[in-house]
């Protein structure tokens, strides 16, 4: 078997898998992998400019997701991991249906512009063992699965494992988050004979104003203490979480953005005013939330990087469609439906953030611990389910931990009375849609697995 025959064979195989209704999107991978080993090698050379690798807590797949279509805005061939399948065995599966559709297009031999990799930060090593990436992007560091992961020094010592391998490699990182520090003071220190020091960009936020919902967040603060004397960080802001401006006694503060930002954020939009290169250009993103604000700096930062004109960013942006998952909207039955991906405590305390005192919505909460999920689910009594106290109706709950959610929504103070409590997601959404009325949305608040069968129940309704 030859390359281009392993490429056909997986393609042919994901054929069959979604004809029998799965996803297919990494034992395709796995058998690719299995039969033709060094398949993610060679497939790198067929990348005729950039590569570039996303990795970090929250945000990989929305970061990714704009960063490729404002390639492709920019009339580039781009090879992206879409759905979200970010272990080597899913990136292969999206490797190779990019190359086969590329080859299909232009000719078997030709090149595409971009490879836009979304990594799970655990397999981040084994990805950067097999390509050779020229940017990666760190989005933040959040206590994630801890099950899988376990504490924030263990996942930031897997993308440093991931890191050295290349040491050409040009890193984007998020500058607001003090976690990301120690990545940046580690590679420095790196002695790697006869290589230049690794280059590092910086992006961030100097302002940021809510404009027309709470800018009070209660997002847990992962990092309290700086990362070289371990002393109390002190911030002149704070967005989020840990992320803001910091600084501490010892000197250590947080980096100069590269590339900068004020932000207004609303409740369905944010306007941002980029600062790069003397310049100040006006984008606008039509995603809620400040989480989402900084996954669109991240992948202006790479396009800047890529030298993409700003009018092309801007129109790309504007086009930008959330996928799986990702404040994705859809119209079932005339009734809009809007999914919300939770999975650690503070991705769910900022989405909470934006339903506070919502009017005209019933809600829906899918929780499910299984492996991609994580088996831990204490995380939820982490995050400020609380928001929803004065919540005047109805919340559906569901999944393998539905009686789990239930209690964390009794003891945040919400009434028993509203809740509609089935582990059967399918009869639950069923019920869900059907008590939504004209006039109102149904919000689903799922982790990952629930969001996967979700996402098939949905597509079975359009």
């Amino acid at each position: 078997m030859n390359f281009k025959q392993a490429i056909n064979y997986t393609n042919k195989f994901y054929k069959i898998l979604k004809k029998m209704n799965s996803e297919g999107t990494s034992l395709p991978g796995k058998y690719l992998r299995r039969f033709y080993p060094d398949f993610l090698r060679e497939a790198q050379n067929y990348v005729a400019s950039y590569k570039f690798a996303i990795t970090g807590t929250n945000g990989k797949t929305t970061t990714a997701g704009l960063l490729a279509q404002i390639l492709k805005e920019a009339q580039k061939s781009v090879v992206h991991n879409e759905l979200g399948a970010n272990m080597p065995n899913g990136i292969a599966t999206a490797i190779a249906l990019g190359l086969y559709q590329n080859f299909k297009d232009n000719g078997e031999n030709s090149m595409v512009d971009n490879f836009v990799i979304e990594s799970d930060e655990a397999y981040l090593k084994e990805t950067f063992e097999n390509i050779i990436f020229d940017y990666l992007l760190v989005t933040n560091l959040f206590r994630d699965q801890l099950d899988r992961y376990g504490e924030l020094n263990t996942t930031k010592k897997k993308i440093q494992e991931g890191i050295r391998l290349n040491p050409d490699l040009k890193i984007v990182l998020n500058a607001d988050d003090p976690s990301l520090y120690d990545i940046d003071k580690n590679i420095k220190n790196d002695m790697i004979a006869g290589r230049k020091k690794r280059k590092i960009i910086y992006f961030g936020f100097d302002n940021v104003e809510f404009c027309d919902f709470d800018s009070k967040s209660n997002s847990p603060c992962e990092v309290i203490y700086c990362p070289v004397c371990k002393k109390p960080l002190k911030y002149s802001k704070r967005f989020y979480s840990q992320l803001g401006i910091w600084s501490c006694a010892c000197h250590i503060k947080r980096p100069k953005p590269d590339i900068s930002a004020d932000v207004k954020v609303f409740r369905n939009y944010s306007i941002l005013n980029v600062k790069y290169d003397d310049k100040n250009i006006m984008y606008k993103l039509n995603l809620s939330g400040l989480y989402n604000a900084y996954n669109a700096l991240g992948a202006i930062t790479c396009a800047y990087m890529a030298g993409i004109d700003r009018k092309i960013i801007a129109r790309a942006l504007d086009n930008y469609k959330p996928v799986f998952g990702r404040a994705q909207k859809e119209i079932i039955e005339g009734k809009e439906i809007n999914l919300y991906l939770i999975k650690n405590p503070t991705g769910a305390c900022e989405v909470l953030r934006g339903l506070k005192n919502i009017k005209n919505t019933k809600l829906m909460i899918a929780i499910n611990d299984k492996y991609a999920d994580g088996r831990d689910v204490s995380w939820l009594w982490d995050a400020d389910f609380e928001i929803l106290e004065k919540f005047n109706n109805k919340i559906f709950i569901s999944g393998t931990r539905a009686d789990d959610m239930a209690l964390r929504l009794k003891y945040a103070g919400v009434n028993p009375g509203v809740m509609v409590i089935d582990n059967n997601i399918k009869k639950t959404f069923d019920y869900a849609l059907k008590s939504t009325h004209s006039g109102e949305k149904l919000i689903i608040l799922p982790t990952y697995t629930a969001l996967l069968k979700l996402s098939k129940i949905i597509k079975e309704k359009i």
